[in-house]
């Protein structure tokens, strides 16, 4: 037969007199009146958020909205990003004038047409001057980078 045994919290008399005062170690139920508030707070964490749908997905959705020009004015910001980035060590003749235009736009101080890099820039809140000095000191990285690389042919 197996006996299971009974584990309950025992204070020493010495211990309980001179730092408890009869109280009982904090793991121990009281056998008084329980706190309402603080088993109020405990099953609080279980009950369910009243939330309509439109509150719930109001979470997930960006907190400003753009005009269809200004969203067509920042994908003409990331291609041009995009172009820069992706074709700057490139070979490929057609790849290397993608990366010339748009080294180009970004360095023109021309306002004279929409959709130049200022305009774009300013349109959209974007520090010109701030925009412009981090492509090139990307630029300036990506060179340092490609030219510390060994330089490898192919056998033939």
């Amino acid at each position: 037969m197996i006996m299971k045994k009974r584990f309950e919290a025992q204070v020493s008399n010495n211990h309980s007199n001179n730092h408890n005062q009869g109280r009982s170690p904090f793991w121990v139920k009281s056998s008084g009146q329980s706190n309402a508030a603080s088993e109020e707070k405990a099953f609080a964490v279980f009950q369910s958020d009243i939330l309509i749908p439109e509150q719930f997905l109001a979470t997930y959705q960006r907190t400003f909205r753009l005009d269809p020009e200004k969203v067509l004015m920042l994908a003409v910001l990331q291609d041009a990003v995009t172009c820069f980035q992706e074709n700057i060590s490139t070979t490929c003749k057609r790849k290397r004038v993608l990366y010339q235009e748009a080294e180009e736009w970004f360095l023109a101080e021309d306002k004279s047409y929409l959709f130049s890099f200022e305009n774009i820039c300013e349109a959209l809140g974007f520090d010109v001057s701030y925009l412009r000095r981090g492509l090139l000191r990307w630029k300036n990285r990506a060179v340092e980078k490609q030219s510390s690389q060994p330089i490898t042919r192919a056998a033939g």
